[in-house]
């Protein structure tokens, strides 16, 4: 199994995910400013779309967006309880907040962190500021964003990803003292540790 990844972008969560499930795969860089794979090729020779992640699966399967990718890896170590099981009513509470992550907050870093995206920006950090601080008071006296609070899950390896933009984009994580409490907490984790550091990403705080 190989992860298509780039450091520090959307491919971090399943990245965490899959140590957090035991599985092994390997790991293959793609770098944003050659615009390549490390062998040389072109992004696009494994995901059309031109982007990572992209999970490939030992007999050559490629699967591609990150609430998929994370569910798959959920469900190949369902005693993880990394995602609730198929067909539950708390499955789709899962699916909900990956869904959420993914097109109200993923999509409005978007501007940041791309050129050409000037006039997007003054409404998409209003949108940011809006949906982060949402997202910080579901997470009020809770570990952990779905279900009771008290079991880790593909969500939270999203959640965390996303709320290590923050900085990044150009914004103050103090502004949000629960959601810099829970990355703090998060990025003491094994499984996260351990993505941080094949990523080279320990030192960027």
């Amino acid at each position: 199994m190989k992860l298509y990844y780039m450091p520090g972008a959307c491919s971090l969560a399943p990245h965490i995910a899959l140590r957090e499930a035991g599985m092994t795969f390997d790991l293959v860089r793609f770098d944003a400013q050659k615009h390549a794979l490390e062998s040389g090729a072109a992004l696009e020779s494994v995901n059309e779309k031109g982007y990572v992640p992209v999970l490939e699966l030992d007999g050559g399967e490629r699967l591609t967006e990150v609430s998929a990718v994370l569910q798959y890896v959920a469900d190949q170590a369902p005693a993880t309880g990394l995602a609730p099981a198929n067909g539950t009513f708390p499955r789709y509470r899962l699916q909900e907040w990956l869904n959420y992550l993914a097109t109200e907050i993923h999509k409005s870093f978007w501007p940041f962190f791309h050129q050409g995206c000037e006039a997007e920006k003054p409404l998409q950090a209003e949108r940011l500021h809006q949906r982060l601080s949402w997202v910080e008071k579901q997470l009020d006296g809770r570990a952990f964003l779905t279900g009771s609070g008290e079991t880790f899950t593909v969500a939270d390896c999203y959640l965390l990803t996303v709320v290590n933009w923050i900085r990044p984009a150009g914004f103050d994580l103090a502004k949000w003292p629960g959601l810099q409490q829970y990355r703090s907490r998060l990025r003491e984790r094994p499984s996260v540790k351990a993505a941080l550091e094949a990523e080279g990403l320990l030192k960027r705080g």
